[in-house]
């Protein structure tokens, strides 16, 4: 790490990939549930040259496949790999399950975040819709991943190679979807309200959306009214996964706020 050659390349760990120079501004990428922080790749590649990255598995995914998911191991996860890496102050982004633990981790570590980018997470499970699908929905997630789990795995394969070039699906498939802990995921996210932490949120936060989300883009206003320093971005031509269906567009845009962001403060 401290040789000149290797100080912006790609290094990969058990639990998270790093990249970019030391002594940078730290951007943490954290990952959708069922997915491992290489679905982050085409960032990571893009960022580094400015920004040390990082990107961790969460628990119950990637290298910590058998590690029980549940939001505060996922935060204490994100905070564990900042310690070792880099970083007092980090820039934090998230999209999907990775959004709702950035604003968790910027809640419990307001001191330490700079700004919080949250892509695809502005949806409250705990409002009325949440909680008038949850016992059906839980239910049905644990018959699911209890009987189904390898099926689903191989489903999520064909439709990433068949809706994603080679060089953006070959490196999500090979570290694999991790369906095992999806039931404590969802119920997770089903007991957790965002507004209290959108309201305690003292730093700058981009809500960054494909622009054909709907379903996480429903709560997107409420989330601006309660936050004191917030903006939309949207990505055109991307739905959930924007990162990736546009990644030229959404690295842009992760770019302008992220380099705002360390040049001002």
């Amino acid at each position: 790490m401290k040789d000149a050659d290797n100080n912006t390349k790609a290094v990969q760990r058990r639990d998270c990939a790093i990249a970019g120079p030391e002594g940078a501004p730290v951007l943490v990428l954290i990952h959708g549930a069922r997915l491992t922080h290489a679905m982050w790749q085409p960032q990571i590649e893009a960022l580094s040259d400015t920004f040390r990255v990082i990107a961790p598995d969460l628990p119950g995914h990637g290298a910590l496949a058998g590690v029980p998911f549940s939001l505060d191991a996922a935060v204490e996860q994100v905070a564990t790999v900042v310690d070792a890496i880099d970083g007092e102050h980090v820039i934090v982004c998230g999209l999907s399950l990775g959004g709702y633990v950035a604003l968790a981790f910027g809640a419990r570590y307001p001191s330490r975040t700079k700004a919080l980018i949250l892509s695809g997470c502005a949806f409250a499970f705990n409002g009325f819709v949440g909680r008038l699908l949850r016992a059906p929905y839980l239910a049905i997630s644990r018959l699911l991943t209890s009987n189904f789990a390898p099926l689903l795995a191989r489903a999520e394969e064909r439709t990433f190679r068949k809706r994603y070039p080679p060089a953006l699906a070959d490196a999500v498939v090979e570290r694999g979807f991790f369906y095992r802990f999806y039931p404590e995921i969802s119920a997770a996210l089903l007991d957790f309200d965002p507004l209290p932490a959108l309201r305690m949120c003292e730093c700058p936060v981009l809500l960054l959306n494909g622009a054909a989300d709907r379903f996480f883009r429903r709560d997107e206003q409420l989330y601006l009214r309660a936050l004191r320093s917030g903006r939309v971005r949207l990505i055109e031509g991307a739905a959930h996964l924007a990162n990736l269906d546009q990644p030229e567009a959404y690295t842009r845009a992760l770019r302008d706020f992220a380099t705002e962001i360390a040049t001002v403060q």
